[in-house]
């Protein structure tokens, strides 16, 4: 483990300009944004909403990118990312902040709409110029880097936005824990969002080549095969929907925690994801792609059930900190099997369809948890979620694990084939 951190220690000083402003946005936009998502659920149904329309507000972002995430990606294929970014930031401070102040159910809904149209830009910006800003030696190790700051960030704004409340609470509401508290947080989370806007405007990226055409890799895209590959992730996505969106109400209201207490343990979660980062590669090199994420998801159905269904705040979290690290091992290895299957004319289009996907499945699933959740509490929605989980492990087993006998996965195959 410390050669690794070693590793990216010496890679990080090679970085490019653009890469570490990139990673010095992708921290502070993180960390804003953890400091926000923490309370803002509690701070909807603290404002006297239910469930079912929390539900509502958590789908409108996600299919809000499912429908702009292609077109998008069209669109904005000949303009600078700096262009891009600074859009995506200042509509995310336009959502965060507008949510704050106008609580109303309509307002509410078209500034969700708002983040989602910011998640669209900044997700079909984000590859392209990491891959733009870095060499193909660097290239892996700019991604991975990446992912590691953004978790890192998510772990800090989880405790900050605690704290923070904990402290409005104390000093402004005579202790009181509620929509008063919260939204102070939010707002601050405002203004933390707007420090990202200081690299994005130092990031020095000219437009793509103005005659290349953003529509030619999606028609080219076969999509019968395509939608064959991205199925078992849509199918995890569904079940992630379920349950991930609602971690903090899941916890506040089954242990009757305090929000400074809810914040420590909220932000394991992203600590969780960044170690699951980090194995991920390491079981890639024995055991090869497809069995590490059948291995990676197999392994967390057992947690995420004694997540859901163990009643006792000690194995709850443990589960989760778990369950939580095995799947997002197998992310970054997903991502790599997926652009394996296509050429990388189609790296762009398929992220993009991958991401419209996932958005969609996620939405989906997070406005019926609301309704069931008013209906049989957390019970269904785990249910639901450990049988998504069993059928994309299966459905891996069964269509792809032949791919790990054709070759050996080496780190030599695997930086061939990133590059």
């Amino acid at each position: 483990m410390r050669d690794i951190f070693k590793n990216y220690t010496a890679v990080l000083r090679d970085f490019s300009p653009n890469a570490r402003r990139f990673l010095l946005l992708t921290f502070l936009m993180s960390f804003a944004q953890s400091v926000f998502s923490l309370v803002f659920n509690l701070y909807i149904l603290d404002l006297g909403y239910t469930r079912d329309f929390l539900g509502i507000l958590g789908a409108i972002p996600s299919l809000t990118v499912a429908a702009l995430a292609i077109p998008l990606a069209v669109f904005c294929a000949a303009f600078p990312a700096r262009r891009t970014l600074i859009a995506s930031l200042l509509l995310s401070f336009a959502s965060m902040a507008g949510m704050a102040f106008f609580p109303g159910r309509s307002m509410l809904m078209l500034f969700a709409f708002v983040g989602g149209a910011a998640a669209a830009l900044f997700a079909i910006t984000a590859m392209p110029l990491m891959a733009r800003s870095s060499s193909e030696k660097e290239r892996q190790h700019l991604f991975s880097f990446q992912f590691a700051a953004s978790m890192t960030a998510g772990f800090a704004g989880s405790l900050a936005s605690g704290w923070l409340s904990a402290i409005w609470a104390v000093s402004l509401f005579s202790g009181h824990e509620g929509a008063g508290a919260y939204r102070v947080t939010l707002l601050a989370a405002c203004a933390l969002l707007l420090a990202a806007v200081v690299p994005a405007l130092k990031i020095k990226e000219p437009a793509a080549p103005a005659d290349r055409s953003g529509s030619a890799a999606f028609s080219a895209l076969a999509l019968g095969p395509a939608l064959l590959v991205l199925a078992p992730q849509l199918i995890i996505s569904f079940g992630a929907g379920m349950i991930m969106p609602y971690l903090n109400i899941f916890f506040k209201s089954g242990f009757d925690l305090g929000i400074g207490s809810l914040g420590f343990f909220m932000s394991l979660m992203p600590l969780a994801m960044a170690a699951g980062g980090l194995i991920g590669p390491w079981l890639v090199t024995r055991v090869g792609r497809v069995r590490a994420m059948i291995m990676f998801q197999s392994l967390s159905i057992p947690f995420l059930a004694t997540m859901g269904f163990s009643g006792f705040l000690l194995p709850t979290v443990l589960a989760a900190f778990a369950r939580t690290m095995l799947m997002n091992a197998s992310w970054p290895v997903y991502s790599v099997f997926m652009l394996g299957h296509f050429p990388p004319a189609q790296h762009q289009a398929a992220s993009a369809l991958y991401t419209a996907g996932w958005n969609l499945s996620n939405a989906l699933a997070a406005r019926l948890s609301g309704r069931l959740q008013m209906d049989f509490g957390f019970t269904l929605p785990f249910l639901i979620t450990i049988t998504c989980y069993s059928a994309a492990t299966l459905l891996l087993s069964r269509k792809f694990l032949k791919e790990d006998s054709k070759k050996a996965v080496t780190p030599t195959a695997i930086k061939e084939e990133i590059e």
